[in-house]
Parts: structure tokens; C-alpha cells; sequence
């Protein structure tokens, strides 16, 4: 989505709310009720923002919006919660045009963070040990990059640059590198960029990659095999549950995405050729950890959750599973990234959008 249809979707979200707030203006409403009716409006904010992220696909085509009442509704709880705590210690009268004032201000502020926040990539830097290696190592993840769905081309073409110049021995391409919303010219595009940045890459698949919801966003644009055709015309090597050696001291295991239930090997079933070497595995998402830790792995690579992308979701998906950071299991370790960018509109509120560079060296 362009910057200009998101600002108009966030202007007519915020006019909504006023117009609503306006026809109720005059009436008397006591300290309790005032106090239920900001705490309902956050609630809201956060209900639209779980709805997007983590709601049926068929609400897809309201998403926008939805995060638009979201990016209207949360700044405007905030704003009121002050006003009325402000009003209640001068014991002065609410006057809407104050209020609303204040909500406009703490609304616009919130609108440019998180728009500039999704506009802006920048590397995350690692250091994981291991006795298996004996010499150090530079590799980059990046994951849920979601081309033409929330971020101009220019910033990927930037983002690009800047991993290459991280000189890395290898870039892994964690999935959901493509969407339902990502043509078929900037899919071309996107592989091309990393195919010419000098760098050996590896793909796997996200649950967006395959555009196999399509239909609730702009038709499919290309298929499976087009896309394979591109990564493979680019040099790129598509990981769908099989073993690639980085070096003679890492081997990566690419997994096939946990959405493809048929197509999706059993961890067991797919043994390590080379035991010796230090065991990364890249799974998309980063539901499996313990049986990975069980399979020996040293390191796990995953994205899928954005970090919540939108506050305070993050805390929220903490407390039911893995969702950004660092975990560790037994002898093994785990990654979940931020990702490269979000979903849908340009608006991030939460953890920044990153590129994880990974610095693997012997231990000290």
C-alpha cells in the first residue's frame, strides 16, 4: 500500500472517531463511565489489531482500515486517560476541543513513529559461540520481507545494499520474502537484487511466498513454479526440507514451511549428512524449536511474527510462544527475528524492522 492511500485511511479514520465523539459531547458522563469508555477504546485498538494479524483472511480486504481505527483509536485512549486525570486535579471542565487537541497531537505522533519505523531497515547484530567452529563466520538472516505489500521498492534496494555491504558469507532468505499482494514484476525484481549482490543465498518458504490466498487480495500473480524459475535463474538455492553446506563448518537445514502440512517432512525422517559441523536450521516459523533441539541442532533462524508489528502485541504473543528474540533450549539456540518489514500498510509500532547479522565464532 502507497503512502498516500495510508494517510488518507488514517484521516478518515481519525474523522470518524471525532464525528462520533462530537455527537456525544454533551453528554454528562461520570468518572467510572469515563474511565470503562477508555479502557473499552484500547481494547478496540488492540481487537482491530489482532484482527488484522491474526484474523480470519477473509477480512482482508477491511485490514487497512482496521489498522487505521487501530492507529486512531490507541493514541486517542491515551490522550483521554491524561486529559481526564489533568481535568480531575485542576477540577477544571472537560472541554472537547482540549481533548480532542490533545488526541490529534498524541494520534499524528503515533501515525509518523510507526510509519517511519516500517520504513526503515537496519541490521541487528549477533554473536553466537560454538566448539564446532574454528574459525569466525558472518551470515545474514532476513525474513517476512513481504515485497510491495507495506514498503516501497527503494527501501528493499537500500536494504539489499546494505547486507552485501555487511560483506557476509552467505544471506538465508527466511520466508514470506513475497505475498498475496506481490506481483509477479516485483517478485522478478526483488530476486534479481539479491541474485546480483555477490552473496550466496538461500531461500525457504514462508506461508505467503505461494500467494495461496490470492483471492482475498489482488488474484494470483504468478505461480509455484514461476517462482522457482525466477530463484533459480538468480542463483538463488530453494531449501524445501533439504541440507546445504555453507562452508567446510556449517551446514544449514532449510525447512519447508509449516503451513505445507502434507508437503512437510518430520524432523526425524531428515537426518544431518554431516553431524560434525556446526547445525543451523532455518524454519520460517518457530513452532518447533524442541524437536529442532532434539534433532541437534546449534541455532535456529525463524521469523513469521513481526514482533507483534503493532503495540502491545508482542507482550501478548510472548506469553503464548516464541515471538521475537533470542531462546535457548537445551544446547541449542533460537533466533526469531523482527523481520524485514510487516504486513498490509506501512505502520509499525513495535520492534523495528531488521536484517540479522550473525557472527559465528569458536568459543572464547
Amino acid at each position: 500500500m502507497n503512502i498516500v492511500k495510508w494517510i488518507l485511511l488514517f484521516a478518515a479514520a481519525e474523522a470518524v472517531l471525532t464525528a462520533v465523539q462530537f455527537l456525544l459531547r454533551k453528554r454528562e458522563i461520570k468518572p467510572a463511565v469515563r474511565i470503562v469508555i477508555i479502557i473499552v477504546k484500547a481494547l478496540a485498538a488492540i481487537a482491530f489489531a489482532v484482527l488484522v494479524l491474526a484474523g480470519p483472511i477473509q477480512l482482508r480486504p477491511a485490514q487497512p482500515f482496521l489498522i487505521a481505527l487501530y492507529a486512531a483509536l490507541l493514541p486517542d485512549a491515551f490522550g483521554d486517560a491524561v486529559y481526564s486525570i489533568i481535568c480531575k486535579a485542576k477540577k477544571s471542565k472537560r472541554k472537547f476541543v482540549i481533548f480532542k487537541a490533545v488526541s490529534l497531537v498524541l494520534g499524528i505522533t503515533f501515525f509518523i513513529f510507526g510509519t517511519v519505523n516500517m520504513l526503515t531497515v537496519t541490521p541487528k547484530y549477533h554473536t553466537y559461540e560454538s566448539d564446532k567452529l574454528t574459525a569466525e563466520h558472518k551470515i545474514i538472516f532476513v525474513a517476512d520481507i513481504h515485497v510491495g505489500s507495506a514498503q516501497p521498492f527503494s527501501v528493499l534496494e537500500k536494504e539489499v545494499k546494505d547486507m552485501a555491504g555487511e560483506k557476509p558469507e552467505a544471506i538465508i532468505l527466511g520466508g514470506d520474502i513475497t505475498d498475496d499482494y506481490t506481483t509477479k514484476e516485483e517478485m522478478e525484481n526483488a530476486f534479481s537484487l539479491f541474485g546480483k549482490c555477490g552473496v550466496p543465498v538461500y531461500y525457504l518458504y514462508g506461508n505467503h511466498d505461494r500467494q495461496e490466498h490470492a483471492e482475498y487480495a489482488n488474484g494470483r500473480q504468478f505461480t509455484e513454479e514461476e517462482l522457482e524459475i525466477t530463484l533459480k535463474e538468480n542463483g538463488i538455492t530453494v531449501l524445501k526440507d533439504e541440507y546445504a553446506s555453507l562452508d567446510d563448518e556449517i551446514v544449514l537445514l532449510g525447512r519447508e514451511d509449516m503451513s505445507e502440512k502434507e508437503a512437510r517432512k518430520d524432523i526425524s525422517s531428515l537426518k544431518n549428512p554431516e553431524k560434525d559441523k556446526y547445525f543451523i536450521i532455518a524454519d520460517h516459523q518457530p513452532f518447533d524449536f524442541k524437536k529442532h533441539t532434539a534433532a541437534g541442532a546449534d541455532l535456529q533462524l525463524s521469523g513469521h511474527t513481526h514482533a507483534g508489528q503493532l503495540f502491545p502485541l508482542k507482550a501478548l504473543y510472548s506469553v503464548i510462544g516464541y515471538a521475537y528474540g533470542d531462546f535457548e533450549e537445551g544446547n541449542s539456540k533460537m533466533l526469531v527475528s523482527a523481520g524485514a518489514c510487516g504486513w498490509r500498510v506501512p505502520f509499525r509500532t513495535d520492534a523495528h524492522c531488521n536484517f540479522e547479522v550473525i557472527t559465528l565464532r569458536p568459543n572464547s
